[in-house]
């Protein structure tokens, strides 16, 4: 009887696993959804929040729609290259708790973007006395640094960091970065112009 009563149990949850699988699909359509819409408003937005006290004109950035994350909401990159070097010409945003949130900063030195889609790492280009390619990791809402590979014009040398920017052999570079991406390779975001007919063929 107990043995019988145990099946069952089984047969239960394995019926309501199933269940729960379209609900959840469905659940997300609408959020991709939202987000898009979300992310088309704000881009028509004469100012873009560039930082907390800085704003630039949304007619300057060029944007991205890219699955960073694991999520399958995409977050939305923008470039702009008319802002002061320091400053970082990259912005990452996500759509959360209904609303266009800023994650955080990439430089993206030289025009590209590169990540690793659904592994939540993208690299941030930096371009100062050599190229340093930062590996960064989005983790819950904010951005992580996790390694770094540089090469210098001093002596034209490549190094490679870990997370504490401790030097480090290639080969544990290899292995770190390895942990954070799997067999995953990079993507390069392509970015396109802020107008209103790439708006709403970009964010649906």
């Amino acid at each position: 009887m107990l043995k019988r009563k145990k099946i069952w149990l089984i047969l239960l949850y394995v019926f309501s696993v199933f269940l729960a699988v379209p609900s959840l699909k469905a659940d997300a359509a609408p959020a991709k959804k939202k987000a898009a819409k979300a992310y088309k408003e704000f881009l028509a937005k004469d100012k873009i929040p560039w930082d907390a006290n800085w704003e630039v004109p949304a007619k300057e950035c060029k944007f991205s729609l890219i699955y960073i994350d694991k999520d399958n909401i995409p977050e939305l990159v923008l470039y702009n290259n008319s802002v002061p070097h320091m400053g970082g010409y990259c912005r990452i945003f996500t759509y959360k708790n209904g609303k266009v949130t800023r994650v955080g900063t990439a430089d993206m030195d030289g025009g590209k973007f590169y990540y690793y889609k659904k592994k939540g790492v993208f690299i941030s280009c930096y371009v100062t006395g050599g190229v340093f390619d930062n590996y960064r990791k989005v983790t819950k809402g904010k951005i992580v640094h996790k390694l770094q590979k540089g090469k210098t014009l001093f002596d034209n040398k490549t190094r490679y960091y870990n997370s504490n920017r401790k030097e480090i052999s290639k080969s544990a570079f290899n292995r770190q970065l390895k942990k954070l991406v799997g067999s995953k390779k990079k993507t390069s975001a392509r970015f396109y112009p802020n107008t209103p007919a790439i708006r709403k063929k970009r964010c649906r």
